[in-house]
């Protein structure tokens, strides 16, 4: 796998979290959820809304969302994502993955592990 295609997985594995904790807040749509994810990350967090598709797709897929066309002015919709319960569970998973992997890096970072010894 190329450097490229792990820094992608790794990124639609942070926007799935972050896009399942934006929708347990409100329903919202792509746009909505690109400005909400930079603004609440204070710039650290920026995606395209081009790259938020393909994770909105495959957590529709899932179950874990689902997605409602509202009509917005004439000619145009809008497309808002609505968390579901199962999405919600899942969410409760993603937060203890990830933490037990941040605290598991940071560690290794800081060079606070224990040699061999498990926490």
């Amino acid at each position: 796998m190329g450097q490229e295609n792990g820094q992608a997985g790794f990124h639609r594995g942070v926007m799935s979290l972050v896009v399942l904790a934006l929708l347990k807040r409100e329903d919202m749509y792509g746009y909505q959820l690109v400005q909400e994810t930079e603004r609440l990350s204070g710039g650290r967090l920026t995606t395209q809304e081009g790259s938020l598709y393909p994770v909105l797709y495959k957590l529709v897929d899932q179950g874990l969302i689902s997605d409602r066309k509202v009509p917005v002015g004439k000619r145009m919709t809008r497309v808002y994502y609505h968390l579901e319960p199962a999405g919600e569970q899942r969410l409760g998973e993603l937060i203890r993955e990830y933490e037990v992997i941040s605290q598991g890096v940071f560690q290794i970072i800081k060079g606070d592990g224990q040699h061999g010894e498990a926490q």
